[in-house]
């Protein structure tokens, strides 16, 4: 049994994937344990959003990323179709649209104004991303990436420090490993948060889909309206083009009698009922069936996201169940990764105190309820599809008719309320789902923004973990010294980049601030004018590695989100559980 320092992580889905690389771009010993042998052949995710596409950029990975067979080319836009059917003379009902990937990458060169993500949204099934993943995190140095491993249980061992995992290998045989910690990514139906005793308020909610993943020639070559990302017959459900081509997957909505997993149904009939919309089935030419079954949305959020012992921690689906409309499960289980990657890393190294596990989960959870309560709003759209009056799809034209809705919640991440920032008394912006208004303000995203030179964002002079950014116009000579802070970081061994930029003033009126302390996942941890003394450096910096909590903190009670969140649970009558159903 290995007592070395190293984190285990138990599900190599598309969170366990990241978190490994993560871990190992920054140095830390991982051993990633998978049950099946091969990737999903569902498609599940199908856009990777700007926020997700921000933090690959980040880790270096968001070029290959968009290279990859599969994934939608960068001059496709995002067409959304609501129509009658899928026949020659059915009618568009009403679209709404997005640009493509090189238009929103012009877009934000020309505007530079903060409000866009260092990276656009890209198209592309998790199929294509999870295959992509296991191959670049299966050459990785000091990543143990084990399949056919199956994870049975767990202690937490507070004496020595650890968490002792049990699985069963590949030959059948029990086998015990020690971690620092344990973390698990294995989906709705953990196993891990289960045997961590981490209860899960939701459930599933009223409404069953038929999925069918399939390739149709004649599909992608007779579309009444054109190319599309994702179509929505009236009546019956949405087909989503996966790849710009052939490539399709149909989500037939079941009657609400439906009997379940026992009665059996024919995917190709789902196919043809999807694409008919309320005039019945329309039969077409299918190709091949890939995957197919019955799935069922849940709703939930784990009560905490780290353990009672803190040795075990939760990310993506294993700490929240979110329905697919809009996106959120898979993209916020890659921001829950990135951002554990980095903790996990300073617990490690040893310059990360106890509030930073924790302080992840506060961050994080709150964050995810006001995702999880935009993505119930997308859900019961598309459910409630077949009633929509022409009014209600000139409202949904409208929230996105410029391409950048919900760009509030995929950017405008504020932990403003977290123990390991250091507030400035500034008071925060108004937040709106569908804007997203740059800030530095301590806890908020730092903003992407262009140099003077066109070419280079700020986000390209970040160190891979934390980021000193000093803005100086004039003489480097007059510029406020900051050896206090630097010192003590090294003392501390705390990895920090010193960034100065001169004579950028565009940049500098947008950071609003000279000194602007970055932590590894881009948001604000400390912001000022002027230089901290030794004091005052010992105090930013002990706050923001978690060892200690800023002075006069409080823990924040419920907000109105996760109080609206609690009565949507209940409206539904749905029974709190730990496991998806």
């Amino acid at each position: 049994m290995s007592q070395q320092k190293h984190i285990l992580i138990v599900g190599a889905g598309p969170i366990g994937l990241v978190l490994a690389y993560q871990l190992s771009r920054l140095g830390v010993r991982c051993t990633l344990f998978e049950k099946s042998h091969t990737p999903t052949a569902y498609p599940k995710m199908d856009h990777t959003n700007s926020r997700s596409m921000e933090l690959l950029h980040l880790l270096g990975l968001a070029d290959a990323y968009r290279a990859q067979p599969g994934a939608v080319p960068e001059t496709v836009g995002f067409e959304s179709v609501f129509a009658t059917g899928f026949r020659p003379e059915d009618k568009v009902l009403g679209s709404w649209s997005v640009a493509s990937v090189a238009d929103q990458k012009a877009e934000s060169r020309r505007v530079n104004d903060g409000t866009f993500s260092v990276e656009p949204g890209q198209r592309c099934s998790q199929v294509v991303f999870e295959t992509w993943m296991r191959d670049v995190v299966g050459n990785l140095d000091g990543v143990d990436f084990r399949v056919r491993w199956e994870y049975i249980g767990h202690e937490e061992d507070e004496e020595a420090g650890n968490v002792n995992a049990f699985f069963q290998d590949e030959h059948g045989q029990k086998q015990e490993v020690a971690g620092t910690y344990l973390v698990g990514c294995d989906g709705g139906r953990s196993r891990v948060r289960e045997a961590a005793g981490i209860r899960v308020v939701g459930g599933s909610l009223p409404t069953r889909f038929y999925l069918v993943h399939f390739r149709s020639a004649q599909l992608a070559q007779s579309l009444p309206f054109g190319r599309f990302w994702h179509a929505f017959p009236m009546g019956s459900g949405f087909i989503i083009n996966q790849d710009n081509h052939d490539i399709f997957t149909a989500h037939y909505l079941l009657p609400a009698d439906d009997q379940g997993a026992s009665e059996a149904i024919d995917p190709h009939d789902v196919i043809y009922k999807t694409l008919g919309g309320y005039a019945g089935p329309h039969q077409i030419t299918i190709d091949s069936i890939f995957v197919h079954g019955r799935w069922q949305p849940s709703f939930g959020i784990a009560d905490s996201y780290i353990s009672r012992g803190g040795r075990v921690l939760l990310a993506g689906d294993a700490a929240h169940w979110t329905p697919p409309p809009g996106g959120y499960g898979m993209n916020s289980g890659i921001v829950d990764a990135f951002d554990l990657g980095w903790r996990l890393a300073a617990m490690v190294k040893g310059y990360g105190g106890p509030r930073l596990l924790s302080s992840h989960s506060l961050e994080r959870r709150r964050s995810m309820i006001r995702a999880l309560l935009r993505s119930h709003r997308h859900s019961m759209e598309h459910v409630k599809l077949g009633e929509l009056c022409a009014e209600n799809i000139e409202m949904l034209k409208s929230e996105t008719q410029e391409g950048r809705a919900d760009f509030g919640l995929e950017l405008d991440l504020r932990y403003d309320f977290s123990p390991c920032v250091v507030p400035d008394g500034t008071a925060a912006l108004l937040w709106d789902v569908n804007v997203y208004a740059p800030s530095t303000r301590p806890g908020s995203r730092a903003p992407h923004v262009f140099l003077k030179d066109g070419g280079v964002s700020v986000y390209d002079l970040f160190g891979k973990e934390w980021t000193l950014m000093q803005f100086v116009n004039g003489n480097v000579e007059d510029a406020v010294k900051v050896d206090a802070l630097l010192e003590l970081a090294e003392e501390l061994r705390f990895p920090l980049k010193h960034v100065v930029l001169r004579e950028d003033d565009h940049v500098c009126r947008l950071w609003q601030r000279n000194l602007v302390l970055v932590r590894p996942d881009a948001h604000v941890a400390w912001r000022g004018n002027e230089a901290p003394d030794r004091d005052e450096a010992e105090q930013i910096l002990v706050v923001a590695s978690g060892r200690m909590a800023v002075p006069g903190h409080q823990e924040p009670v419920d907000n109105e989100d996760e109080k609206q969140f609690i009565e949507t649970v209940a409206a539904f009558g749905i029974e709190s559980s730990g496991r998806a159903r």
